[in-house]
């Protein structure tokens, strides 16, 4: 196959920086574009497009997604509550098909043959990446080097581009880190050893350690309209501006860190640190502002579909008819899910100590133990009655059947 211009997913990091001499090796010396975008991990652009076509690169987009990042795929995912396994918020997961969606859109508009990856055949990003080009351009060929490529490992790139006259300067990396304005998180190294206790100070950057977060109590209101963040105790704000704010009050705070046994959708089992202050209170927040205006039944299918939602996402299916149908659902839920909920910081937890929403199902006067404003207890009556008969006819069969429990 000789593709004549080729689209790279290029973070200027040894493998992305390997792939560019490799592609032109292996596919008859093809125009090279690479790509970069900005979802809060502030790469340096002006450095990466010198790197880039030093390496051999053409040309070079770079792209701030900042404010797009948030307000259509962090929030969104707030808005859901989606989480998978439990605790994960899908930091990784919701950045990848951005940049896919972006890439996409520049390989139509460029004619490119094909779109390359850096991702390798072990993890997830592979998946996030070609199932969202499947979608998104099924009629272009996808490159992923590490699937294709003879190099094993760091040393072999590190040799492969020195025989191009690169030299490559090699930083020892404790992890495996990856940045975007929702999370931090930390993989390999010593956190590969699951039966070993890590050192904070060595892993955490965003979210303050025990020993150095805030002493003092810190409270913060968020504000939703229709199930998305817009105010910060009472101020409007930018998508992108909002998180970072919560991140650095969380962060400072020692809020937002899991440490987590995930199970990647190859079915391989990893560890991974996650520091994600900001949305961490994000989803305390519109989680408890949910029980103030959703009814039961509602709170029930949607935490059904909250984690389908996750599962989705979590396997590269932002862009398929089950999310987007999901997404729907939740965009008609949310109708009655704004309002305001206020948080409290303190001692690295966080706890919601009040909520208000013109959307709201409580009723004061309704639940107080001192009036009975809507006549309740008189009405209780027949409805208990009415209620209790199946475990009343039950209760007499297993009576006359010996069947009962023994009363003791």
């Amino acid at each position: 196959m000789s593709s004549q211009k080729i689209l790279l997913a290029f973070s200027g990091g040894l493998d992305t920086s390997a792939i560019i001499p490799w592609l032109k090796d292996t596919y008859n010396n093809p125009e090279i574009v690479a790509y970069c975008a900005d979802l809060g991990n502030a790469p340096d652009g002006e450095y990466l497009e010198k790197w880039s076509k030093q390496l051999g690169a053409s040309s070079f987009i770079f792209e701030d997604l900042k404010d797009r990042f948030a307000q259509e795929f962090a929030f969104p995912c707030v808005r859901a509550g989606a989480i998978y396994q439990d605790d994960y918020l899908l930091g990784t997961a919701i950045g990848r098909p951005l940049i896919a969606e972006r890439m996409a859109f520049f390989a139509k508009k460029l004619n490119c043959d094909a779109i390359a990856h850096g991702a390798t055949g072990k993890g997830n990003d592979q998946l996030r990446f070609e199932k969202s080009w499947a979608y998104l351009v099924p009629d272009i060929k996808v490159i992923a080097p590490w699937k294709e490529w003879s190099f094993t490992g760091r040393k072999e790139l590190i040799a492969f581009l020195a025989t191009k006259g690169i030299n490559f300067e090699n930083k020892e990396k404790l992890f495996s880190v990856d940045v975007n304005l929702f999370h931090r998180s930390c993989e390999g190294g010593v956190l590969e050893n699951v039966t070993k206790e890590y050192d904070p100070s060595e892993v955490y950057e965003w979210v303050a350690t025990p020993a150095k977060s805030l002493k003092d109590a810190v409270t913060v209101t968020v504000g939703f309209k229709d199930g998305m963040p817009t105010t910060l105790n009472g101020d409007s704000m930018g998508p992108a501006a909002l998180l970072t704010k919560l991140n650095q009050v969380a962060g400072a705070a020692g809020i937002g860190v899991l440490d987590l046994v995930e199970e990647r959708t190859i079915g391989l089992k990893s560890r991974g640190v996650y520091e994600t202050p900001g949305g961490t209170l994000l989803h305390l927040a519109c989680k408890n502002l949910k029980h103030l205006t959703w009814d039961r039944e509602l709170l029930t299918v949607a935490r059904n579909l909250s984690q389908a939602y996750a599962q989705a996402v979590y396997d590269g299916h932002w862009y398929s008819p089950v999310r987007m149908g999901m997404e729907a659902f939740f965009t008609e839920a949310s109708k009655t899910l704004t309002g305001e909920v206020t948080l409290k910081l303190e001692g690295g937890q966080a706890r919601v100590v009040a909520r208000n929403s013109a959307f709201a199902l409580y009723d004061e006067a309704g639940v107080s133990f001192e009036i009975d404003k809507h006549q309740m207890h008189k009405h209780a009556l027949g409805y208990s009655k009415t209620v209790s008969y199946g475990p009343w006819k039950a209760g007499q069969r297993d009576a006359k059947m010996n069947i009962a429990p023994v009363l003791k």
